[in-house]
């Protein structure tokens, strides 16, 4: 998948999913309930006289703000749903079976995985996050292969 297309999901779905819930927290400390089980009084006690317990029209405009927020938020799921489908089409097939060289055993698999995942039951020499084992070449050690032979 692309990464430049990922960033754009993931800034404009932290900008809108901010946008939908940072006014609802307003609202509910100005006091208006959760799911309005009075019937929406608070919506009609803002437009009457006496608004020693209603809310403030700033206050209940919020709702037009996180509305349009939860629209776009919606709109901004189509980098990702893009992204996806044309990656699945056109993207870049990966030429390993460990691309990101994690040290886990979900990782040691073949691709594609065939019956019980491993062609031979895999022998574990250490725990799955040693990274930078002293004696080995890489950074990254799998747990199934086995300890470098001691410098003599």
């Amino acid at each position: 998948m692309s990464e430049f297309w990922g960033k754009v999901h993931f800034w404009l779905t932290l900008l809108f999913m901010n946008l939908v819930f940072m006014p609802m927290f307003a609202q509910g400390m100005a006091g208006m309930l959760r799911r309005m089980s009075d019937g929406g009084a608070n919506y009609a006690a803002a437009t009457v006289k006496d608004t020693s317990y209603a809310l403030s029209n700033q206050i209940i405009h919020l709702n037009t703000v996180v509305s349009i927020a939860v629209w776009l938020l919606g709109v901004s799921q189509l980098p990702f749903i893009i992204n996806f489908f044309y990656s699945m089409a056109r993207g870049k097939r990966v030429t390993s079976d460990n691309p990101w060289q994690a040290t886990t055993l979900e990782w040691q698999t073949p691709t594609p995985p065939g019956h019980g995942n491993f062609k031979v039951e895999p022998i574990v020499y250490r725990g799955p996050y040693e990274y930078s084992v002293p004696g080995h070449a890489t950074d990254f050690t799998p747990q199934n292969e086995p300890p470098a032979p001691a410098a003599r």
